[in-house]
Formats: structure tokens, C-alpha cells, sequence
């Protein structure tokens, strides 16, 4: 079969079944995804790889793409359903003054998002040998935590400013509460952070990642930090606190029971508002540089790989390369990481595409 070099070519051939976003009724998708569906098994390999490769998913994920894009335009809200959505759904990552950060221009990154939001894994990424990693939740009781040798291990931000401006804030359960909440939690978090500043402006010789929900809870003006890096999660409210849940569910009781013991008089400071967290996102996503990016968990980088093999086996089966299927094959018995069923899937494929290959 002739191999087409666009995705006008492959439209024009009537053996195939492709879809696109050129369809524009239901009625019209449903029908082409049925003609897919009865198509000999050689000629879906072929549909496949062409709408992978020139439309970067399979037919079957572009169906449903355009369905939801379809239901979508079709689908008028009400007024009263609006407010509660933005609890539920995730906006993408957001990243300011990314490059600038990386290359050490500017050297104290932020790090924003709800609690459970992934906040401590970006930072994660972002961590070496040269980068401060500071945990605003860390400054609340630091006495109960911290010595003054285990602070300067953990940051000599941190340790600096303890010992420092912050030295009053040196406090352990047994004192807090002596001090009224306007003098410790109301000013904590605002002290360190402008101590923060200065302070990286003095060492430019580190970075400093400072992560937390404080940032947004005490600081009503994004734009006191735009000359920084700002890196905001889009995880939703919903999805943000069942990790949590799930998390504090591994924990054990005594652990739990000290958590609370923490953050018992804070609590109103982990019922995140949304509005607020929205204000940094507002501001940040019309500056210019800003990067924009889908959040991938680890079972979503598991599936892309699989979808890969398979996008590889059916290149391979176009080309009539029976080795290069070989390879996958092998190479997917041997992969300890990959799940049972996702290694089934592989290896089915494989075997069904040699096959077909052998009866042409």
C-alpha cells in the first residue's frame, strides 16, 4: 500500500476511516467511528497510524476528543451552575520567569497551589545541589521540630532568619499560645517572606524554592512578586483535597494526632479560597514568557508510554518491519516496571501484528 505523505491524502482513500476536527455534528462522528470499528484489522492499523501521525492521536482518542469538544458547544450552562465548577476541575500548570530561574538570573522561585496540589513534587523537580528548598507550613511551631543544628542541615535561610529577624517566631506548642494569632501566624509568614527577598538577594550565589499556601493567603498583590519565578499548580480544589486524604490516611495515629496538634487553631487557613488563588493566576497568565502546562501524574506517564508502543507497532506494521515489532516484543518481556495488563496489551498487539503481517 502506498505510504501518504499528508493527512489530506489519507482522507481521500475510502479504505481508511479517519476523524477530524472537520466534523462537525455528531451524527457524522458516530458514523465514521463505526465504519472504523468494522474495518479489517489490517486497515485500522493503517487509520491508526495516519491520524497518529498527522493528528497526534489514534482514531479512537480523537473520537472522543471531538465527542467532548462536540458536547461541549451543545451544551449551554445555567447561571446557577457555574460558581461551583472551578472547585472541580483542573486548570493547567502555570510557570513565570521559568527560564530566568534555570539559568540563575533571577535565583528565589515560588511555588503556588492548593494543599495536596503537587506543590512539593514540582519543587521536587526542581531541586540540586545549588537550590534552598524552604516548606512555608515548616516556620508554624518550629521549635517542636527543629533544633537549631537540624535548621541550618534543612536551610540556612530558614536557620538565618530564626536566628535573626524571626527569632521571636521560635516557638514550640507550649508557647503559642501565649502570643495572640496577629502577633505569630498574621506575621510570620509575611516577615519571613520579605526576609526571604532580601536575603536571596544577598547569597546569589544559591537558588531558593518557596513553596506553600501562605504566599496567596497574606499577599493580596501578585505583583509585588513579578520580578521573581512564580509556579503555580492548577490541580482543582476537589482533586487537591482528596489527596490529601489519602495521605493523611497512610499516616499513622500518632503522627495524625501531631498534625493536628500543629495546625489545630490554622484550620481556617487550609480551607483554601479559591478567589484569592485565582488572582495570582489572573495576573501571572497575561505576563509575557508565561509557560503553560498540563499537569502528568505517574499513572499518566504510564499510559503515554504505552500508547507509544503501540503508535510503534502499528509505524512498524505500515513499514512491513516484522523485526522492528520483534524488538517491542522483546523489549516488553523483559521491562519489570510495566504492569501485567499493560504488558499483555504490548505483547498481544505484537503478536496480532506479526500475524497480519505473515497473511498479506
Amino acid at each position: 500500500m502506498e505510504l501518504y505523505k499528508n493527512l489530506n491524502q489519507a482522507l481521500e482513500d475510502p479504505s481508511l476511516a479517519i476523524i477530524t476536527d472537520r466534523i462537525t455534528t455528531l451524527r457524522e462522528l458516530n458514523g465514521c467511528y463505526i465504519r472504523y470499528k468494522v474495518l479489517p484489522k489490517k486497515m485500522k492499523r493503517f487509520s491508526d497510524y495516519y491520524s497518529n501521525e498527522f493528528l497526534g492521536y489514534s482514531v479512537p482518542e480523537m473520537y472522543f476528543l471531538i465527542k467532548d469538544k462536540l458536547n461541549a458547544d451543545s451544551y449551554t450552562f445555567n447561571e446557577h451552575q457555574l460558581p461551583n465548577e472551578k472547585y472541580m476541575v483542573s486548570e493547567p500548570d502555570l510557570y513565570y520567569n521559568e527560564e530566568s530561574f534555570n539559568t540563575g538570573a533571577t535565583n528565589i522561585c515560588f511555588i503556588l497551589g492548593h494543599s495536596g496540589s503537587g506543590k512539593s513534587m514540582m519543587a521536587r523537580t526542581l531541586e540540586g545541589d545549588d537550590i534552598d528548598h524552604i516548606e512555608l507550613d515548616d516556620l508554624l511551631l518550629t521549635k517542636d521540630h527543629f533544633t537549631p543544628d537540624e535548621l541550618k542541615d534543612y536551610s540556612d535561610m530558614l536557620c538565618s532568619f530564626f536566628r535573626n529577624e524571626g527569632a521571636k517566631y521560635y516557638i514550640g506548642i507550649a508557647e503559642r499560645d501565649s502570643i495572640p494569632k496577629e502577633e505569630y501566624e498574621d506575621k510570620i509568614f509575611i516577615d519571613f517572606v520579605r526576609f526571604a527577598l532580601d536575603y536571596a538577594r544577598q547569597h546569589k550565589e544559591k537558588k531558593y524554592i518557596i513553596e506553600g499556601i501562605w504566599i496567596y493567603l497574606y499577599f493580596n498583590d501578585p505583583s509585588q512578586f513579578a520580578d521573581y519565578a512564580v509556579f503555580i499548580k492548577g490541580t482543582s480544589f476537589l482533586k487537591s483535597k482528596i489527596r490529601v486524604m489519602k495521605r493523611e490516611m497512610q499516616r499513622d495515629k500518632e503522627t495524625l494526632k501531631d498534625r493536628k496538634l500543629m495546625f489545630g487553631r490554622e484550620a481556617r487557613n487550609y480551607l483554601l479560597d479559591e478567589d484569592k488563588i485565582n488572582v495570582f493566576r489572573a495576573f501571572f497568565a497575561k505576563q509575557p514568557g508565561i509557560i503553560v502546562r498540563n499537569e502528568t501524574t505517574e499513572t499518566d506517564r504510564k499510559e503515554e508510554s504505552v500508547r507509544n508502543e503501540l503508535n510503534n507497532i502499528n509505524r512498524c506494521f505500515v513499514n512491513a518491519d516484522e523485526d522492528g515489532i520483534r524488538d517491542i516484543l522483546e523489549k516488553t518481556e523483559a521491562d519489570s516496571e510495566l504492569s501485567n495488563l499493560n504488558k499483555f496489551r504490548i505483547i498481544r498487539e505484537c503478536q496480532s501484528a506479526i500475524f497480519d503481517l505473515r497473511i498479506i
